[in-house]
């Protein structure tokens, strides 16, 4: 059996090992506004939050207005150490790696209240310079965004951390003081002073300008709450943050109007611990992007703590591709066999040879296809009714990586016609899909659909079929060895792959050789 693509990243899934549910492993970020815990599953290449919750302990706050975590925010951030030491237990983390940023960098009594915390969660807390803050938000950023080439910038509560990464590496870093609680104490809540201090200090930063013409990647649940808002007010189809792209100019337009008048907007629609911040992130947004001039804005979801695990990997695995591996931990979980997907990768390797899609590289066509084959059958356990509708909310909404909007829609599109012949994407908005990519999903959908009818989504048979797409017509061949399998409903299901690619369909029974590996 030949050895295919897809087995690459079995074999590397095998060797970074899996994070479990039952054995996870713990994030704990102390920030200048809020304490949170991330419990992760899966691998650290491709990290999936089986627990997430935060705390807003505005430890920022205190310093920004005494020098010293005290006071409310420091009673709250112990009663925080000591329920997440418990859920920490409960969920048998027994990695925790726990780290603290701007505001417990710049307080006075930062060893006495860390010393503290450690006594109570029962792990080291590593307390991060700017510039390591910086660095793992930018490896937050390249662990889920294959190939990140522009300007990374994480919005916090009393710092501002820019990257400029490209090639899977951080060229250059800087950390400001710009973070919403620490830009509002200091100018007292004036905005124009504000704008004014962020456009100075953007001012001393000459690498920004590298970033011109390219993307800009937010991090941070302020910058993430406005992205919120502002796919309401586009009535955005896809309620997704992560990968969430707009063209600058649209979204300092936005930015604008809200400092203007937030009471135009809908902003219940953020959580309301951040709300009186949004003008703040807004301010910072459009100074920052009128300082890198980038393409688009697009929102990243992970962030230092995701960097963090990115910074365990070694470089070999760092390069692995993260919705492929997520799509192999996924198939483990959820289909009935992971093999067989590696099999339909090999079976519908000739789809797309000559076709070529207007949302995206031939490249990335084929990267969707592999992914799609790898989770064909993950809505098997379902009712028979719903699979299309599971398998399509699935694909648009996982929590992967590497990943845009209009390559969920595709994906999802086409593994929905897996199920139902008419299925697919409903309604017509930005996200539909153009006439000709449609025809290429729907021939993709119904390839697995045929390849099911002939394996039952199992291994071992497909082998000894084969799928050859030619200039005129696609041709089924099964091996002799496999006549049973021939009737009517294979003739159907070829003839509709054969029809949507506009071809005439054969069925043959002729010796099929088996490839064998090396």
């Amino acid at each position: 059996m030949s050895s295919y693509k897809t087995e690459k990243f079995a074999d590397a899934l095998n060797r970074l090992g899996a994070l479990r549910p039952d054995a996870p492993l713990g994030v704990l970020d102390i920030g200048s506004n809020s304490v949170r815990l991330v419990g992760y599953s899966g691998s650290a290449r491709t990290p999936l939050p089986i627990y997430n919750e935060r705390a807003f302990c505005r430890l920022g706050e205190a310093v920004a207005a005494t020098g010293r975590i005290e006071g409310a925010p420091y009673e709250l951030a112990i009663q925080t150490f000591h329920r997440f030491h418990a859920i920490a237990a409960r969920l048998g983390i027994g990695n925790l790696a726990a780290f603290a940023t701007a505001a417990v960098r710049d307080a006075e009594n930062s060893e006495a209240f860390i010393a503290e915390a450690e006594a109570i969660l029962g792990h080291k807390i590593r307390i991060l310079s700017g510039e390591e803050e910086a660095i793992y938000s930018a490896d937050g950023v390249m662990l889920s965004i294959p190939k990140a080439d522009g300007i990374v910038a994480d919005l916090g509560g009393g710092s501002l951390e820019l990257a400029r990464v490209h090639g899977n590496q951080t060229h250059h870093w800087a950390s400001l003081p710009l973070g919403v609680l620490a830009l509002n104490q200091q100018s007292d809540g004036d905005r124009a002073l504000m704008a004014q201090q962020v456009s100075t200090a953007l001012q001393q930063i000459d690498w920004l300008s590298d970033g011109k013409g390219l993307p800009l990647y937010v991090v941070g649940g302020t910058w993430r709450n406005l992205a919120k808002i502002h796919m309401d007010y586009e009535n955005y189809p896809l309620d997704v943050l992560h990968q969430y792209a707009v063209p600058a100019q649209q979204m300092t337009g936005f930015a604008r109007a809200l400092i203007e008048d937030g009471a135009a907007f809908d902003l219940s629609l953020s959580s309301s611990n951040r709300r009186e911040a949004l003008p703040i992130a807004a301010i910072v947004l459009d100074k920052l992007t009128e300082a890198v001039q980038p393409n688009d804005i697009i929102v990243s979801a992970n962030a230092v703590r995701e960097g963090i695990l990115y910074s365990m990997l070694e470089s070999k695995f760092r390069k692995l591709d993260p919705l492929l591996l997520a799509c192999e931990e996924m198939a483990e979980r959820l289909c009935k066999s992971a093999a067989y997907g590696h099999e339909l990768a090999a079976w519908t390797s000739g789809l797309f040879t000559g076709r070529h899609a207007q949302f995206a590289a031939d490249k990335e066509l084929n990267r969707l296809r592999l992914a799609g084959c790898l989770i064909s059958d993950l809505a098997w356990a379902s009712h028979p009714s719903f699979r299309a509708e599971v398998v399509r909310q699935t694909v648009l909404t996982a929590p992967f990586g590497g990943i845009d909007h209009q390559s969920r829609v595709f994906l999802g599109h086409a593994l929905s016609y897996r199920h139902e012949v008419e299925a697919g994407w409903y309604g017509a908005n930005r996200l539909s899909l153009v006439p000709e990519d449609e025809k290429l999903a729907r021939a993709f959908g119904l390839c697995l659909r045929l390849a099911h009818s002939l394996s039952a989504s199992l291994p071992n048979l497909l082998p000894l079929t084969r799928l050859t797409f030619g200039q005129d017509q696609v041709v089924l061949t099964i091996d002799p060895s496999q006549a049973e399998l021939l009737g009517p409903i294979i003739d159907n299901r070829l003839k509709r792959v054969a029809e949507v690619l506009g071809l005439d369909s054969q069925v043959e029974l002729a010796p099929v050789e088996i490839k064998t590996a090396g």
